[in-house]
Formats: structure tokens, C-alpha cells, sequence
């Protein structure tokens, strides 16, 4: 039983969290429409999908410093522990996935528009050429996932595979855009940030804070690999760029 409950409770966090993606991905491209559906039509960063506040700045900042700290808590080996402590351990990646999940979509529930803008461009082909490196930026993060293991990073593998005692385990491989780039999920994540004709100050913002979180963020990823993978990893990191790939890699 506690077998099926897992699988269904891993299956069920996998598909909040692909919803809150595509979510993010048409709210942050400032769509006007979600799949047709017209309750969804004013359901973009920069205009106010739910209630107003006097501190519009405060906001934002508050929704993006609490993405960054369950990003970045939630996948330190510490917490891991305590939550192991409380749930399945084949539970704990479905449990970030769901966190993530909730915080997103409060991200863009309650998202503050900015007024003013840093550019705004009329031509109809660089608008189509930046629209379409947006949604390259997303394919390569998304693509990223399947070449890492698309399964473990959103817990599907250790929900539906929880007598496996390999489930969870990490593996160090370097895939093709692995190659490239040490960490091309946040590569697709920066060019998608950057890649707008309309950059107004609201998107500004959520592209800042979304960039700082991955500097951040990385900084605390790496140091856990390192102690994971040792010299392997290390060797990897002096070869190899963080997330752009005309930057040298740099060792300790």
C-alpha cells in the first residue's frame, strides 16, 4: 500500500511541477492567453493577476528571496536528513518537486507589475528572432533534464522504482551540453530571462532575481559535488564553464 501511495503521491508532484513550469514559461513571456483559455487571458508579469499592494517592489522581492531560499535549503544534504526523518526518503525529491510547485505558482499569482521599461523593440523579425531564442533558452533547460535523468531529477524514479536502493543515487556523466556548459538547466534559464523585446522593468526584476539566485544557488550546488564526487568533479570544474560557455572553467 504505502508502495502505491508513494507512486501516486511522486506521479501527482511530477505533474504540479511540469504544470508550474509551463506556467512560468508563458507568464514570463508575457503571453496573452494560456492554451485558448480565456480566464487565463491577463495572466502575465506585467499585469496584476492578484490583489495590489502598496509596496509592489517588496513584493517581488519577498516571492523571489522565497523561491531562491526553497531552492537552495531544500536541496542541501542537511535538510534532506531532517526530512528523511519525517517522510520515505524515496519521498524527498517529489517533496521538492511539490515545494517548487507551490512557490511558482505563488510567483506569478501574486507577482507585482513594474511600470517603466529598459527597451522596447518595434522591429517585427527581431521581435520573432528574441521570441524564438526564449523558447530555445526553455528547450535547452528542458532538454538538459533528459540528458542528466529527467525521471530522478523530478522523482519519478524514486517514487515508482522505491525498492531500488540505486533509485536516488546520483550519477557523475557529462552529456553533450554537459560538455559545453557544467550546468546548462540554468544556461536555458539565463537565455530565457534575457531573450525579450519587452524588457520592462517588472520582467527586469524577474530576471535579476532569478540570475542572482542561480549565482547563488550554483555556489552551493557545486561545493555539495565536490564533496559528493571529490577530485572528479574538481578536474571537471577547472575544464569545463559554469553556465556560459565562452567563460573558462575555474578550479577552487
Amino acid at each position: 500500500m504505502m508502495r502505491i501511495i508513494g507512486m501516486l503521491y511522486g506521479l501527482i508532484c511530477y505533474l504540479l511541477g511540469v504544470f508550474s513550469l509551463v506556467l512560468f514559461i508563458f507568464v514570463a513571456n508575457n503571453h496573452i492567453g494560456i492554451f485558448g483559455i480565456d480566464s487565463l487571458l491577463s495572466l502575465n508579469i506585467d499585469q496584476l493577476n492578484g490583489s495590489p499592494s502598496l509596496y509592489p517592489i517588496a513584493v517581488n522581492i519577498g516571492l523571489l528571496a522565497l523561491f531562491g531560499i526553497q531552492h537552495s535549503v531544500m536541496a542541501r544534504p542537511g535538510f534532506k536528513t531532517l526530512l528523511a526523518r519525517i517522510l520515505p526518503t524515496t519521498w524527498e525529491r517529489s517533496t521538492y518537486v511539490l515545494a517548487t510547485a507551490i512557490v511558482v505558482i505563488a510567483l506569478v499569482q501574486y507577482w507585482q507589475p513594474i511600470t517603466g521599461s529598459l527597451w522596447h523593440i518595434e522591429n517585427e523579425g527581431a521581435r520573432t528572432a528574441l521570441n524564438t531564442l526564449f523558447y530555445i533558452g526553455w528547450l535547452i533547460t528542458f532538454l538538459a533534464t533528459y540528458m542528466l535523468n529527467h525521471n530522478h531529477l523530478f522523482g519519478l524514479q524514486q517514487s515508482f522504482k522505491s525498492t531500488d536502493p540505486d533509485a536516488g543515487a546520483k550519477e557523475f556523466k557529462t552529456p553533450l551540453f554537459y560538455r559545453f556548459v557544467r550546468h546548462p538547466i540554468q544556461t536555458g534559464v539565463v537565455i530565457a530571462m534575457l531573450a525579450t523585446p519587452d524588457m520592462t522593468m517588472g520582467r527586469a526584476m524577474l530576471a535579476a532575481g532569478m540570475i542572482i539566485y542561480i549565482v547563488i544557488g550554483l555556489y552551493f550546488e557545486e561545493r555539495d559535488l565536490i564533496a559528493e564526487f571529490g577530485d572528479t568533479y574538481r578536474d571537471y570544474k577547472k575544464r569545463v564553464p559554469a553556465v556560459l560557455p565562452f567563460m573558462k572553467g575555474r578550479g577552487d
